[in-house]
C-alpha cells in the first residue's frame, strides 16, 4: 500500500521572539507560552527505556518523531516516513523519508540515523522494542530510504512502529537528561519537580506549533492543579481525576475528551509466585471486586465495566462473564485457597490518581468481609515504576491505552509477566500465532482464546474503561486527545 507524501504546512508567525532559558521563559509573551500541569515528574527522557506513563508518551511525541504515527482517531498516518510500502507477504517494509527533516542539533535525519536509532531500541529491549526482534535486516539503499525485513509476517508491525521514536545518534549518551529528536518541540531544560521546558522547533519539517514555548509542570495533586488552572498558572491540566473534572466551572474552563476511550484500568497480580500463587485466592479477590460500586465511587459513574482485558471497540473483543461481584463465592474460593484469615495483601497505586485509592478502599471493605486485609500503598512515580519494572509487588493498579491492534496489550503489559513469573506456554504460543497471521478470522479466534485464558487465570484483572479527559481554559483552541489518552499539544492555539 502506498501512502501519498505529506503536505508541508506554513509556520504560524509569533508576535514576539525571545530566547528560551529558565530565566527567559518567565519573560515570554503569554500568548507564546503553553503551560501544562502533569501528574508527576519524569526522571528519564530516553524513550527507549522509559515509556510506561501516558503523559511521558505525550511528551515524547512532541520532542521526537516516529516513522508512522496515529492521528486523533488512531488511524496510522505517515510521519518521518512520507510514504511507505508493505510487501504482499508482510515481511518487507519500505519507508521513504520526508525531505528536509533535521534533528534539533542541526544534523540531517538520514536513513542511517533512523536505522541506528531503531537498532539501539532493539538492543536496549525497552517496553516497545520487542517487535524489532523480528527484523532480520536493516537496510539503507540511499539516505532517504529505510528497508526493514522480517523473518516472518508480523501483523501489528506498523502499529508497533508508532511507539518507536527516533533519536539523534549523537545524543544517545545523554538521552536520559538531554534528549534530541526531530519533533515539533525541542528539549531546553528540566528542573526536577518544578518544570520541563520545550521550545518550538523553528526548523520543523512539518506543521509548526503555534506556541513558542511548551512548559510541563508536575503537580501530583489534581485539586491543586485545578486551582493553578483558575489562577492562570497553567493553561491545561492533563488527565485529572474524575472528581476534579466534575468540578470544572464552564465559564472558565472546558473538559476535552477523545471520541472514545481505549484506555483500560487493570489490576496486575503476581500470579504464580508469592502470596497470590494460589488460583483460588486470586479468584476470591476477583469475586470480591465490586465493579459497579467502584465505577460509581472512583469514576463518577463514567466508563464501561467489563471482565475482558480488551476494549469493547476492539475487533477481537469477547464479552466474557468473568467473576461478577459475589461475596459468597469469594468466601468459598478463599476457603478453598487455604489462606489464613487476616492474610495481608498489598495493592500498589500511583500518587496523583485518587481514583485508584478510591477503588482500593471499596475493594478493601469487601475483602475485609472474607478475611483478607488489603493494604493500599501509595507511591510517587519513581518508586512505583521501580517496583513495577522489577515486579516487586503483590498487586498493582495500572492503566494502558490499547492500540487498534490487540497485540499491544500482550506485548507491553503481558510480556513481562509471560517472560517472568507467569510463563504460561499456551498463552505464549497463542501470542506468537496472533502476530504471524494477518487473517482476520484466525486472529479473532486466537485473541478470543487469549481473553478466555486471562479471565480464567487472572494474571490481570480488568476493571473498566478509563474515562480520559483533560481540562483546558476556554481560551485554548484546537486541543484534542486521542483514544489512548495522549493529549495532542502541537496543534493547540489560543483565542485573542
Amino acid at each position: 500500500m502506498k501512502i501519498p507524501k505529506f503536505l508541508k504546512y506554513a509556520s504560524v508567525a509569533g508576535l514576539c521572539v525571545v530566547s528560551v532559558s529558565i530565566a527567559a521563559s518567565q519573560a515570554l509573551c503569554e500568548d507564546q507560552t503553553l503551560k501544562v500541569a502533569i501528574s508527576g515528574d519524569i526522571d528519564n527522557f530516553d524513550p527507549a527505556t522509559n515509556q510506561l506513563i501516558a503523559f511521558q508518551a505525550a511528551i515524547a511525541n512532541t520532542v521526537f518523531d516516529s516513522l508512522v504515527s496515529y492521528d486523533e482517531n488512531l488511524k496510522i498516518v505517515p510521519r518521518l516516513a512520507a510514504a511507505y510500502d508493505v510487501s504482499p507477504d508482510a515481511t518487507v517494509f519500505t519507508f521513504d523519508l520526508v525531505d528536509g527533516a533535521t534533528f534539533h542539533n542541526g544534523q540531517q535525519v538520514t536513513a542511517e540515523a533512523v536505522v541506528s536509532s531503531l537498532k539501539r531500541s532493539a538492543k536496549l529491549g525497552g517496553v516497545f522494542g520487542s517487535p524489532l526482534k523480528a527484523v532480520t535486516s536493516f537496510e539503507t539503499p540511499d539516505q532517504d530510504t529505510v528497508v526493514l525485513t522480517l523473518d516472518k509476517p508480523y501483523a501489528p508491525f506498523l502499529t508497533a512502529l508508532t511507539n518507536l521514536v527516533i533519536l539523534a545518534p549523537s545524543s544517545y549518551e545523554n538521552a536520559v537528561s538531554k534528549p534530541i529528536g526531530s519533533g515539533p518541540f525541542k528539549f531546553v531544560n528540566w528542573t526536577p519537580n518544578d518544570r520541563i521546558i520545550l521550545e518550538r522547533n523553528e526548523g520543523y519539517w512539518g506543521q509548526k506549533p503555534s506556541y513558542e514555548t511548551l512548559i510541563f509542570k508536575p503537580i501530583p495533586d489534581p485539586q491543586v492543579a485545578l486551582t493553578n488552572l483558575y489562577a492562570g498558572e497553567v493553561d491545561i491540566v492533563a488527565e485529572p481525576s474524575t472528581a476534579v473534572i466534575a468540578q470544572v466551572d464552564s465559564s472558565t474552563a472546558k473538559v476535552v475528551r477523545p471520541s472514545v476511550s481505549n484506555s483500560i484500568v487493570y489490576i496486575e497480580m503476581m500470579g504464580t509466585k508469592g502470596t497470590l500463587a494460589n488460583i483460588h485466592l486470586r479468584r476470591a479477590l476477583a469475586y470480591a471486586f465490586d465493579r459497579e460500586t467502584i465505577k460509581a465511587v472512583a469514576y463518577g459513574g463514567q466508563g464501561d465495566s467489563f471482565a475482558s482485558p480488551l476494549p469493547a471497540g476492539s475487533f477481537v473483543y469477547v464479552d466474557l462473564k468473568g467473576y461478577p461481584y459475589n461475596l459468597n463465592k469469594a468466601k468459598e474460593e478463599f476457603k478453598l485457597s487455604g489462606a489464613p484469615a487476616g492474610i495481608e495483601i498489598n495493592l500498589e497505586v500511583l500518587t496523583g490518581f485518587p481514583e485508584a485509592e478510591q477503588m482500593g478502599r471499596v475493594w478493601q471493605a469487601s475483602l475485609a468481609q472474607i478475611g483478607v486485609k488489603l493494604n493500599i500503598v501509595v507511591s510517587e512515580l519513581s518508586v512505583w515504576l521501580d517496583r513495577y519494572v522489577s515486579r516487586n509487588y503483590d498487586m498493582t493498579w495500572n492503566f494502558f491505552g490499547v492500540s487498534p491492534d490487540p497485540h499491544s496489550l500482550f506485548d507491553v503489559i503481558m510480556r513481562p509477566h509471560l517472560e517472568g513469573e507467569y510463563a504460561n506456554q499456551e498463552m505464549i504460543d497463542l501470542v506468537q500465532a496472533g502476530i504471524e497471521t494477518s487473517n482476520i478470522d484466525e486472529r479473532k479466534a486466537i485473541y478470543s482464546k487469549l481473553q478466555e485464558i486471562m479471565v480464567e487465570d487472572l494474571p490481570i484483572l480488568a476493571v473498566q474503561s478509563r474515562p480520559i479527559a483533560s481540562i483546558a481554559l476556554n481560551s485554548i483552541k484546537d486541543f484534542a486527545m486521542n483514544p489512548l489518552g495522549w493529549p495532542l499539544y502541537s496543534g493547540v492555539n489560543k483565542s485573542e
